[in-house]
């Protein structure tokens, strides 16, 4: 599932870089490539993508940061725009998140799993950004409107929501040594499915009060 990129403030060079990073880490599954292969498969010569990046740890930082801004974006398109269902929307990101992460899972592990030095606090502190989280915020806040609730902890509750669907997403890529496609795969996705879809009708349903 292709994110579409907002940041006009990068070369062309390096966007070329990461969108080939991206497509190679999707055929592949994993994030297996060399620095030569990205080049050819971008188009660039090796001095020109080392003139973007002197090493792979700075490619991925980058891929990392493209990847977080897309998000973003996707999210503030779909939860910050008027008009629509609130529950259906949220739901709609939800599967959404879920579909981003079983066909990239690469990048998603790359981004959620791996963020690179600073652990999980970084995670927290950027791999889900502040404006997508804000925008998550406001798809709570509606549907518990909707639902006549108080929308005093949406802020908190957005967190626990992405939060959750995150580990469910989790479980989902390391169930055991599934094939992608298989039965037992649509069966472990179809359970990540269901379980935010019950998240999401229990956060919708939430009152702060």
């Amino acid at each position: 599932m292709a994110l579409p990129s907002r940041d006009h403030s990068v070369s062309d060079a390096r966007l070329r870089a990461v969108d080939a990073a991206i497509a190679l880490m999707q055929a592949r599954g994993e994030a297996d490539f060399t620095m030569a292969e990205l080049a050819a498969a971008a188009g660039l010569t090796e001095a020109r993508l080392a003139a973007e990046f002197p090493d792979r740890d700075a490619l991925l930082a980058e891929l990392r940061r493209v990847s977080y801004d897309r998000l973003a974006d996707r999210r503030s398109a779909l939860y910050a725009a008027p008009g629509g269902d609130p529950a259906a929307r949220l739901m709609r990101g939800g599967q959404d998140y879920l579909d981003f992460a079983r066909a990239n899972p690469a990048l998603y592990r790359l981004m959620f799993c791996s963020p690179g030095s600073g652990g999980i606090s970084r995670i927290i502190a950027e791999a889900m950004p502040a404006e997508a989280l804000d925008a998550l915020t406001e798809g709570v806040r509606r549907c518990q409107r909707q639902r006549g609730r108080r929308t005093d902890k949406a802020h908190e509750l957005a967190f626990l929501y992405w939060t959750t669907l995150h580990g469910v997403v989790v479980l989902a890529l390391d169930a055991g040594d599934t094939v992608e496609g298989s039965a037992e795969a649509d069966r472990h996705w179809a359970k990540a499915a269901a379980s935010f879809a019950r998240l999401t009708e229990l956060i919708c349903a939430s009152s702060d009060g």
